[in-house]
């Protein structure tokens, strides 16, 4: 007896002091770690404290990280960087974009996977802006987007959240500046999961379609809406360009009305997305109406999750209500 009750004594001495090295280090990361400076900025090299290494040749070092990606884009390198030692499952980051005189020209601050990268460029030889595991495609970064003649590089950037968030970053790349095109937030997953860059029409210039999903108080996460956004490049920046591209959002509408069609794939999701469509094109009305005439079949799982229909139905009108363009 006497000898178990040591052996329980160690083992709480031993569960209390991981405990303690836990917390101590949650504190140090919120301390060195702050979302608020999460923000694009173009420096001079004052803002970095840089050692000898690399100033060679080689993509600059930086003091209190190491270096875990390096990329080539063009008349640019970039490096990507994570606080060392990184604790705990994610450490503070740092992103920064130099010249060939190693001179920063750009930097973001990110937040890291301790064992994995959670920030990646665009590679649009891969799959869905990643490389293809094994594939043989060397990485294409660069990619004239607004059809000017000066590349762009797509950064994604996760927050390290449950069920959330990636910003993409459309960074220029021109002969004399560095300079932000715009950003696309609410992304949900790791990059690029939520993000598509396709040209729509026949300009030169690409579209970025964003997919974000839509909580209601009709379903939990994996029911939510699919609801699309179209950014686009005008007046000199990536903006939500939605409402001109009717077309495309007629085209998704008929495809996820096909998919409808097909009762195996009819799922509350699909109800909820089909919903938006219809908002998104001007008809909320359609929207609402589509929406409560097939949810019946949902109302035996809502009801078992004690969710009101009827609340249900009232915050869909909601969501149609705030996706609607507005009346000219």
């Amino acid at each position: 007896m006497g000898h178990r009750g040591d052996m329980q004594k160690g083992e709480s001495a031993i569960s209390l002091a991981l405990a303690v090295v836990v917390m101590l280090a949650i504190l140090a990361i919120q301390r060195r770690w702050n979302p608020a400076s999460l923000k694009d900025v173009a420096s001079s090299a004052e803002n970095f404290i840089l050692t000898t290494t690399g100033i060679g040749g080689g993509i600059p070092d930086l003091t209190g990280f190491e270096k875990i990606k390096t990329y080539r884009l063009g008349n640019y390198n970039a490096g990507l960087y994570r606080a060392s030692p990184a604790p705990l499952i994610f450490a503070p980051g740092r992103f920064v974009i130099y010249d060939l005189a190693h001179k920063p020209v750009f930097q973001m601050e990110t937040l890291e996977g301790s064992k994995d990268p959670w920030t990646e460029i665009y590679d649009f030889a891969g799959r869905r802006g990643l490389p293809v595991p094994g594939g043989k495609k060397r990485p294409d970064y660069l990619r004239d987007l607004t059809g000017d003649g000066a590349p762009e590089v797509v950064l994604g950037r996760y927050s390290g959240g449950d069920h959330c968030c990636t910003m993409a970053t459309v960074v220029e790349l021109g002969k004399s500046a560095v300079k932000v095109l715009g950003r696309i937030d609410g992304l949900d997953g790791m990059p690029f999961e939520g993000l598509e860059i396709r040209r729509l029409n026949q300009d030169p210039t690409w579209e970025f379609i964003a997919h974000r999903p839509y909580l209601t108080g009709c379903g939990t996460h994996d029911d939510a809406a699919d609801v699309l956004s179209v950014f686009a490049y005008k007046a000199g920046a990536f903006t939500d360009q939605t409402s001109r591209f009717g077309g495309f959002m007629d085209t998704v509408l008929r495809q996820n009305l096909a998919k409808w069609r097909q009762e195996k794939s009819r799922t509350l999701e699909l109800l909820q997305t089909l919903a938006a469509d219809y908002a998104l094109l001007g008809q909320r009305d359609e929207g609402q109406r589509f929406f409560a005439m097939n949810l019946n079949p949902f109302v035996p799982r809502l009801k078992t999750q004690g969710v009101d229909p009827n609340a249900c139905l009232d915050d869909m009108a909601n969501l149609l209500a705030r996706l609607a363009p507005p009346i000219p």
